[in-house]
């Protein structure tokens, strides 16, 4: 008998947005999707992540939600209700598009992490129409598959710590199909990476590390912030391994309702451990409800406080913790 042939396999890079921490109870909300490339053999080629794409914006199962998750997206549920694709079509139109796209190779979720969208992506395949073009284990995690080349614990498969040539150029916006199209591409740098040979580990060195570490804050005044390696200026947002100015508008903070959810989503992706926010010399700076339970739900330890005070605190944790801060130098 002939030895049998494995099929190529064709990764789709696939995120979900949900108002919910699982399917069921909570409703998937939008999804994308991105032919990322195919694998033959120990063969990759990367496909144009832009060019064969599948996005839906889902009608809700159910009455209940989370608003901090809701909150991520920026989708208005209300609208969904009345004008939302009917999830038994959409995923009929889904399992279709997949077949077509990978036509004589076996279809691959992949997704960063996988372990939150595969949950909701397959939930829905079964629950409307009872059958999955993946099958019941065609995932793969990135950060997993990150972790096994670069040869790290999983909890440092962060992209903050990853090397920069491997990150899309894309902005990360929470839009599902714009996030699906940006992993993707973080799929095919994935895959067609040789890392390095490992390196002697050499003698301990107080200054190793420090790319690394989040820059402490050197001096604070009204209206003036000064942090390592950064030029002086009124509001920052430190993280490990650097900072840039925090400008409010970028993602709608106002001293009223405060501090947006999306103003630390990437402190989550960098994996830090601690956020510290910044109230204002005032404290006349709000920090929304959502804000905070984001954080919580992420596990982070998180410290609000006066600006003089939020910097002592920051300044303490970043000898010793991966901690990213927000920092308010006037009212």
């Amino acid at each position: 008998m002939a030895a049998r042939t494995a099929r190529p396999s064709l990764y789709i890079s696939v995120d979900i947005e949900a108002d919910g921490p699982i399917p069921g109870p909570y409703s998937m909300i939008s999804f994308g999707a991105s032919v990322a490339g195919r694998q033959d053999g120990a063969s990759y080629t990367a496909a144009d992540p832009e060019q064969l794409t599948f996005y839906r914006e889902l009608r809700p199962i159910s009455e209940e939600f989370v608003p901090e998750a809701l909150a991520v997206s920026g989708l208005d549920r209300d609208r969904l209700v009345r004008e939302g694709a009917d999830p038994a079509v959409a995923m009929t139109e889904f399992r279709a598009w997949v077949r077509e796209v990978s036509a004589g190779a076996q279809p691959v979720m992949c997704g960063y992490p996988a372990s939150f969208d595969w949950t909701f992506l397959y939930w829905y395949l079964i629950r409307f129409g009872a059958d999955s073009p993946f099958g019941h284990s065609g995932c793969l995690d990135m950060k997993t598959l990150y972790a096994t080349k670069a040869r790290v614990p999983l909890r440092a498969a962060v992209k903050g710590r990853m090397p920069r040539a491997l990150l899309s150029r894309r902005r990360h916006t929470h839009h599902a199909l714009d996030d699906a199209i940006e992993q993707a591409e973080l799929m095919s740098n994935l895959m067609l990476w040789t890392p390095p040979e490992p390196e002697p580990e050499p003698e301990a060195d107080p200054g190793a590390g420090a790319e690394e570490r989040s820059p402490r804050i050197t001096h604070l005044a009204w209206g003036r912030i000064e942090a390592e390696g950064l030029a002086p200026g009124k509001d920052f947002r430190l993280y490990p391994g650097g900072g840039r100015p925090w400008d409010w508008s970028e993602h709608g903070t106002r001293h009223e309702p405060g501090i947006q959810p999306q103003e630390v989503r990437e402190f989550l992706d960098l994996g830090v451990r601690a956020v510290v926010l910044s109230q204002g010399m005032d404290k006349r700076l709000g920090i929304a409800p959502q804000t905070l339970e984001a954080l919580r739900a992420a596990g982070v330890e998180v410290h609000v406080a006066e600006t003089t005070e939020a910097v002592e605190v920051y300044n303490r944790l970043a000898a010793t913790e991966r901690v990213a801060g927000l920092f308010h130098s006037t009212c």
